[in-house]
């Protein structure tokens, strides 16, 4: 009799530790429920300057509060370049991102180029349908003559002033001259063209009176994808004789 009680004695304390084990298990368990959640961290340590990719995050459970101060959108950090180095295991924070440097408006300008406005767009040519890097010819009838003033020019974006705002054309830099204010936006007159010219077809430009028509000729992309351009100056009607008349020369046009 004295043996079972001292075997079932063993049990119950057995048994009383095997509770007390579970149940702080349990609680361990709700408690890590409660004060933390799922969130995206580091799955690897990053370097400095390092890209974050998909493969870098893994979802973990940790404290709230460190995951409601940092950022849980993957789109938000997926392509992301860090400012300093990140232990595995962290979450980042947006101080941990590096802020991309804002180019001038400069740097949109290609090479051998100047950025000019070009005002005056009458109706008729279909600037919807424009995207920057469309290639044209400014071609201008005055009230006795018409004359191309600029040749391959490079379409940057346009500028809608009837509709209070700037239209940024596809891979297009007018983000750049986006007015600080509306009421800078705002303003009457027809649609302006932002280009990207040869320096020598600044003045032929600027020459353009108000009450000039300007059109606009679209060279193909298949053309320029191969490298050349079509013509659209006219046929020479004329040719040029030198007179000389004593110690003076001139230049007259004669007809073909």
């Amino acid at each position: 009799m004295k043996n079972k009680f001292k075997g079932s004695t063993a049990v119950a304390i057995i048994l009383f530790l095997s509770s007390g084990v579970a149940t702080s298990i349990l609680g361990a368990r709700q408690y890590e429920r409660i004060s933390t959640t799922p969130a995206w961290v580091l799955n690897t340590a990053l370097e400095k300057g390092s890209v974050i990719t998909t493969r870098n995050l893994i979802q973990a459970r940790i404290d709230k509060d460190t995951a409601q101060s940092s950022i849980q959108d993957p789109a938000k950090l997926i392509g992301k370049e860090l400012a300093l180095f990140k232990r595995s295991g962290d979450v980042v924070y947006q101080d941990d991102i590096m802020t991309p440097v804002k180019r001038s408006l400069s740097h949109a300008i290609p090479e051998g180029r100047v950025l000019y406005t070009l005002q005056y767009i009458q109706g008729g040519t279909p600037l919807s349908q424009l995207n920057s890097g469309d290639r044209l010819d400014v071609v201008v009838r005055g009230q006795r003559s018409v004359r191309t003033v600029a040749r391959d020019v490079q379409l940057i974006g346009i500028i809608r002033p009837e509709r209070g705002e700037i239209e940024e054309k596809k891979q297009g830099v007018l983000g750049l001259l986006d007015p600080r204010d509306k009421d800078a936006k705002a303003g009457g007159g027809a649609p302006s063209l932002v280009m990207a010219i040869r320096p020598g077809d600044v003045f032929p430009l600027a020459s353009i009176g108000s009450n000039d028509k300007v059109s606009l000729v679209i060279h193909s992309a298949h053309d320029i994808a191969k490298g050349t351009r079509q013509s659209v100056d006219p046929a020479r009607t004329y040719r040029e004789v030198e007179v000389v008349s004593g110690l003076q020369r001139s230049t007259v046009r004669i007809g073909m």
